[in-house]
Order: structure tokens, then sequence, then C-alpha cells
């Protein structure tokens, strides 16, 4: 009898439990996509510089992935706040519509080194029906500051104010010795 109540027992539990596991919420994977940088390399650059971003995107899965976008990150080292890619560049994301099982697609950001400092830069793509977005390594770059030197446009009158008077000043000299 006691054999009896256990067997019922472990069995009201295997169906409890058997119950709880299919009416849970399916965790979804994340998608088998692998991003690179390309372009690490040619990225240090100077304030006001364009230069391009170059990734790839690949799906190392064995099914396609539908409505991807793609988008960079970019973090200001010093002040450790990310960056408005406003400025820096026109086109914030791209749209991939499908990647089929193991494609690989080229990714092109051209940015604008707008400030100097030091950056970090990743790729992030989100992929439709996944809550977990898949990203690049972290690529760190360095941006030198623009060397000026005319800064604030003052050179052309901070030169031509003197040119200007030394040469009237002599105009006049040579009028008078011309009249005398």
């Amino acid at each position: 009898m006691i054999e009896k109540i256990k067997f019922r027992s472990i069995l009201v539990a295997g169906i409890f439990i058997i119950h709880l596991m299919s009416s849970a919420p399916a965790m979804s994977s994340p998608p088998a996509l692998s991003i690179d940088i390309t372009s690490s390399k040619t990225l240090n650059g100077t304030a006001g510089d364009y230069v391009t971003v170059d990734g790839t995107i690949t799906n190392t899965g064995e099914k396609p992935h539908q409505d991807i976008v793609t988008y960079l990150s970019l973090v200001d080292n010093e002040t450790k706040l990310p960056v408005d890619l406003e400025d820096w560049s026109a086109e914030k994301g791209l749209h991939i519509g499908t990647i089929e099982a193991g494609q690989t697609l080229p990714l092109n950001w051209k940015i604008h080194f707008v400030k100097s400092g030091a950056y970090s830069l990743i790729i992030v793509a989100e992929a439709a029906g996944n809550e977990l977005p898949q990203v690049s390594s972290i690529i760190q770059f360095h941006v030198n500051p623009k060397i000026n030197l005319n800064p604030g446009e003052v050179l052309p009158v901070a030169l031509g104010t003197p040119i200007i008077l030394s040469f009237v000043l002599i105009l006049l000299a040579h009028k008078r010795r011309l009249e005398e």
C-alpha cells in the first residue's frame, strides 16, 4: 500500500513537472551570428578625417536568419559615455534582409572623426525574434587633435593689418618725397 502511494506521488510529481516544462515560455536562443570588425588597423586618424569602418557578419548556424539590423556603438573612453553618432555618421544602422546559413556579408559605415580622444567601437546586430543582440569584439582607436595654424580665422587680420599699414605709410612717405 505504501509503495502504491509512493508510486502515485512520484507519478503526479512527474506529470506536474512535465506540465510546467511544457507551459513555460520558450527561451529564444541567440542567433548563430559572428560579427567581426576588419578595419581595426585603419581607424586611427586626425579630427576632421573621414574613415570607413569595415566589418563582416556571418551566419554560423544551419538555418537562415531574417530581418537583421546592424549598427555601431561608440564610447568615449575618457568620459566613459556613449557618443551620439549623429555627428559621426549619417548611416546609423544597416538593415540586412535575410542571411542564409554559412553566408558572410560585408558591413560598411563611413564615419567622420569629430573630436580628438580615445574611443571604443563595437558592431551590434539585432535579429528579429531574439531578445539578446549579438556583438563584435571591442576595437580601441585614437583620434588625434587637428593642428590649426589659424584658430578663429584671425591670421589674415593679424598679418594683413601691419602689412597694409606699412604699405600705406611707405606710399605717404614716397608721395612727400615727390612733392619736395
